[in-house]
């Protein structure tokens, strides 16, 4: 569809007066196609970067569909507190001037508190796939009446191992209900889930799968040694903005904290080993401008909507390269420029490569530029793109080649260094391979002898020069057997 308002869309008047009440004035490319169909009751599978304006994409057409349908319930499960209380937050807006109320079921909320709020009949149910299971299993929440699920950012909940929670809830919701299934990727493991679960799925996919979004700018930069933190202070200090650094465990984010503050820097940390307030605190702060740095593991790589991110920066590779695409998607929102920093050290190219296959694109890491370089073809993508050993493919081929070759001979002669002359020819004459005199005339060698010199490589010892001393093995000693004790000793003893 090539829509360019609301009104279009086939929603009610309310709703279409809710969305004009919030600033919205035409629908993003994603909500222009995904909610034509999920207002038709089919299942969809939608795909879209992020920052795109999925949230809305979804909550509208189900805020429509509840409001034609008064008995019918709606349930959003999202991988992680903080897009749960994204997808809450954006509802409420919506439909604020509504009596339709919201039920938050996540964890590190007191369960008192939700089994209050459940007794309510909340129309809509928000959670996380644990917290939901709980209620379930104490029949403290029931889903028979649940005629729309949203699962949102499927792979990401794949990945954190809710395979089985996530079957355990469809058990429990009703045969005939609309499936919406959304993520910014959509790997094979997902694709099988929706092949499973959902029913003739339209599919909505926005741009290339799998690519991040093109209002971002990524930097690579290589590290040397152990000059990554050197560098992350360096790049601190010259972004301007709010500056988001991913790492990969809450060690790494409170280490690195407790660093930055130590060198006067307005830095926070968040990550999954935080409770439930201070991560909101966290979040309140870095929204509100309080400090400039969070430091993050991937809990904040989906549902932090926070269009003033300026920069991203991957201190550490993420272990799932889907995670990426989401880490560098925190900045450059809503048409926003952004810029992301990779700062790669050799420790972590393995998952790099892994990142940049995920993204199927023909780049590998450069070891002496800060930009990604292009793959240099093996022997049959030359041979075919540019027939010929003069042709530039085929060149450089050979130069990369001739390149690896002497790496080669460098790293065999370090761990394996030439004999000398003089302790060549000794050899020679033991095996009797010295060669022939012709006129016995002929000069001899004014080498002075060498003396013992230690050579150190980092595989193994070599002398060089005269043979090192047998040392003699050491003699085992012998304990010499205590004299029989005396009777009187013995009585003494007893």
């Amino acid at each position: 569809m090539t829509n360019n308002l609301f009104d279009a869309l086939g929603l009610k008047k309310s709703v279409i007066k809710a969305i004009k009440n919030l600033g919205y004035c035409a629908p993003t490319p994603v909500q222009a196609e995904f909610i034509p169909v999920a207002l038709q009751g089919r299942d969809a599978l939608a795909s879209a970067k992020t920052g795109s304006g999925k949230t809305s994409a979804y909550t509208i057409p189900v805020l429509n569909f509840l409001l034609d349908n008064e008995e019918k319930t709606a349930l959003f499960v999202a991988p992680t507190r903080e897009l749960a209380q994204q997808i809450q937050s954006v509802f409420r807006e919506l439909a604020k001037d509504t009596d339709i109320n919201t039920a938050l079921i996540t964890g590190g909320k007191n369960m008192q508190g939700q089994l209050r709020k459940l007794k309510t009949n909340p129309r809509v149910i928000i959670g996380t796939p644990g917290r939901l299971n709980d209620h379930l299993k104490r029949k403290s929440l029931k889903l028979d009446n649940a005629a729309i699920v949203v699962w949102d950012e499927t792979d990401r909940m794949l990945d954190l191992g809710f395979a089985e929670q996530i079957e355990e809830i469809i058990s429990f919701l009703p045969e005939q209900k609309q499936t919406l299934m959304l993520s910014a990727t959509f790997p094979p493991r997902v694709l099988k889930l929706a092949e499973k679960y959902l029913n003739n799925p339209q599919k909505v996919i926005i741009g290339e799968l799998n690519n991040p979004s093109d209002n971002v700018t990524q930097k690579n930069i290589k590290i040397e040694g152990n000059d990554k933190l050197k560098k992350l202070t360096a790049l601190l200090r010259e972004t301007k903005g709010q500056i988001l650094v991913f790492v990969q465990t809450q060690r790494a984010a409170a280490e690195i904290t407790r660093y930055l503050k130590k060198n006067l820097f307005d830095a926070a940390a968040l990550h999954g080993g935080l409770k439930q307030k201070d991560r909101d605190a966290a979040i309140k702060g870095f929204r509100e401008h309080s400090f400039k740095i969070l430091i993050a593991t991937d809990v904040a790589a989906r549902g932090l909507d926070i269009p003033d991110i300026s920069a991203v920066i991957n201190y550490e590779p993420p272990q799932v390269p889907e995670e990426y695409i989401h880490r560098l998607g925190r900045t450059g929102r809503y048409d926003r420029t952004g810029i992301c920093f990779n700062l790669i050290a050799r420790a972590d190219r393995t998952l790099w490569k892994q990142v940049r296959a995920f993204l199927d694109k023909k780049y590998t890491l450069s070891d002496n530029t800060e930009s990604i370089s292009p793959r240099c073809p093996n022997k049959s993508e030359a041979a075919h793109s540019a027939p010929g050993k003069n042709s530039p493919i085929c060149k450089l081929y050979q130069e990369q080649k001739d390149i690896s070759n002497t790496a080669k001979k460098t790293l065999i002669e370090s761990t394996h260094p030439p004999r000398r002359a003089a302790e060549k020819k000794t050899a020679d004459k033991k095996t009797g391979n010295e060669p022939l005199s012709l006129n016995g005339n002929e000069e001899k060698s004014t080498i002075p002898p060498k003396q013992e010199e230690y050579i150190f490589t980092p595989f193994r010892k070599v002398y060089v020069g005269k043979p090192k001393k047998d040392i003699p093995a050491p003699q085992k000693t012998i304990k010499a057997k205590r004299p029989p004790m005396r009777a009187n000793q013995k009585k003494k003893k007893r």
